[in-house]
């Protein structure tokens, strides 16, 4: 056995692998914060098949070696062609998660290896020569390829082995004020990606939305909102705490830590700076429901009753989860090389099952009159599509305007869920999004529609929602000065203090703004 064999069998695991840890290996840990935690499992499996691999690939190059040469010659090209493949496998991966993909790959996932290994096989035969040298080339890439196993296995087994706390650890005793503000309730219901443009200014000629439409003409809405960023995961941490954030990264642990354009060093995200905090110090038991942003981590000591969907890891969509075993889930990942049909969950159905979570927890929330500040994070008109809104059935497929009226559906429901508490009549509901539609990140895909085309124009409103509805208002009043989304903060921590408690402190907040 020469010195290559091994590391070729190294560099064909590590590159049969990489859709699984790739995403562990970013500097930033963001994906280890945004899902749940541990991953000593998953991470375990995955280790588990580098060996395996690397084994079997080292043994089969070896074994090759044995055979006459057009034999030889023959299934080297079939073993490099396989390792090119994959690549271009991972590479659709990636693009099904930014939304571009190949609409066809998962029905052509396992022809297409069939066809080049054919056609390599083909091509050997045909063209020894030029075989020979492409094979001998790639094969040296792949042996490099190995050596990159000096910082990925360390790196893996160090997330691995990381003590991370779990992810709904119990918030500390709550110790209610003598004098706590006990007879009211914010209920903040945070739309993601709802454009104000979209559902206010110019809806679509045959979109109806009779919610937002019903409390708007009931509520201060602000028509000019400056938005405080681009990326949910910085917006909602910045509009908790108060303070502009550009830049965010998390520990191995998945705990938060940002900067901002003025003081560039890095700060851990101050949990009891929240606005959770500030309620519960002030005697209002809390609640939240979200989905993307790891809550009920992030929030853990301050927030009585917490719910998150999180992202799910590439290495989870084929069957694997931290409740299985290692080896359970090392067994998992050669099924899906070993299966004649690729059938996972697509973007689109583990959509659907965040939606339903989120928006049946979220009743749970509103009903437990216990909680007297909710915040929801729904994660509609986001993509991607889950709704047809023709025949009001939740679906892979839809628009953009499809989801807006799964948006104002979902506000429906959860205004009635309000409604029917005792407490309705001492409830403010803040209705707001954390970004607008940002066409910019579908437009040139292919999951962009005409419909949306004509809606959009082609053009980038940056315009998030913002609507606050006191206890009993029956008025509306339109803020069209412009008006930073950061005040959005300010705005409900003066709630919390009792300084806001119906329009007329709202409008006297407002003039004190200058607006």
């Amino acid at each position: 056995m020469r010195m290559r064999h091994p590391l070729e069998g190294a560099g064909a695991a590590l590159l049969l692998l990489l859709p699984y840890y790739c995403k562990f290996l970013l500097p930033s840990n963001l994906a280890l914060f945004h899902h749940r935690l541990p991953v000593t499992h998953l991470i375990g499996g995955i280790l588990a098949d580098m060996l395996v691999y690397s084994i079997v690939a080292t043994a089969f190059l070896v074994a090759v070696q044995s055979l006459p040469q057009p034999s030889q010659r023959i299934l080297d090209a079939l073993f490099v062609s396989l390792m090119l493949w994959t690549i271009v496998d991972f590479a659709n991966l990636e693009l099904i998660h930014l939304q571009y993909r190949i609409e066809s790959w998962g029905q052509l996932w396992w022809q297409s290896a069939v066809v080049i290994l054919l056609l390599s096989g083909v091509l050997a035969y045909l063209y020894p020569r030029v075989t020979l040298h492409a094979v001998h080339a790639v094969r040296l890439v792949i042996a490099g390829v190995a050596f990159s196993a000096v910082w990925i296995v360390p790196q893996l087994l160090h997330l691995a082995l990381a003590r991370q706390a779990g992810d709904n650890a119990a918030p500390a005793p709550l110790h209610l004020p003598a004098h706590g503000i006990t007879n009211r309730r914010i209920v903040w219901i945070l739309f993601d990606e709802l454009s104000y443009h979209q559902a206010f200014d110019h809806t679509a000629p045959d979109i109806q939305l009779p919610n937002f439409d019903r409390i708007r003409s009931k509520s201060i809405s602000f028509g000019n909102l400056r938005p405080a960023g681009f990326y949910t995961e910085k917006i909602i941490p910045s509009l908790f705490i108060g303070e502009q954030i550009d830049d965010i990264r998390s520990t191995v642990d998945g705990r938060l830590a940002y900067r901002n354009d003025s003081e560039r060093r890095w700060i851990a995200y101050d949990q009891n700076a929240t606005l959770f905090a500030l309620a519960r110090r002030n005697g209002w038991h809390t609640g939240i429901d979200g989905w993307f942003i790891p809550y009920c981590r992030t929030l853990a000591q301050v927030v009585d009753d917490c719910s998150w969907e999180p992202n799910l890891m590439p290495i989870e969509e084929f069957g694997a989860s931290e409740e299985k075993s290692i080896l359970a889930n090392a067994a998992l990942m050669p099924s899906r090389f070993l299966a004649l049909f690729h059938k996972t969950a697509t973007p689109e159905e583990a959509h659907i099952q965040i939606y339903r979570n989120i928006v049946a927890h979220a009743q749970t929330l509103i009903g437990n009159e216990q909680l007297q500040f909710i915040f929801l994070h729904i994660p509609v008109p986001h993509g991607p599509g889950i709704y047809d809104r023709r025949s009001h059935s939740l679906r892979p497929g839809g628009t953009y305007l499809d989801r807006l009226v799964l948006a104002d559906e979902t506000l429906g429901a959860l205004m009635k869920e309000i409604q029917a508490t005792r407490t309705a009549g001492q409830t403010t509901v803040i209705v707001s999004s954390d970004h607008s539609w940002r066409i910019s990140l579908s437009r040139h895909t292919p999951v962009w529609s005409s419909e949306e085309e004509r809606a959009s124009g082609g053009n980038f409103d940056d315009r998030p929602v913002m609507l606050i509805h006191f206890p009993n208002q029956q008025t509306s009043r339109d803020v069209s000065a412009p008006f930073p989304e950061m005040l959005e903060h300010d705005m409900i921590e003066q709630m919390l203090l009792g300084k806001i408690v119906d329009s007329n402190g709202m409008d006297a907040f407002i003039s004190r703004q200058g607006r």
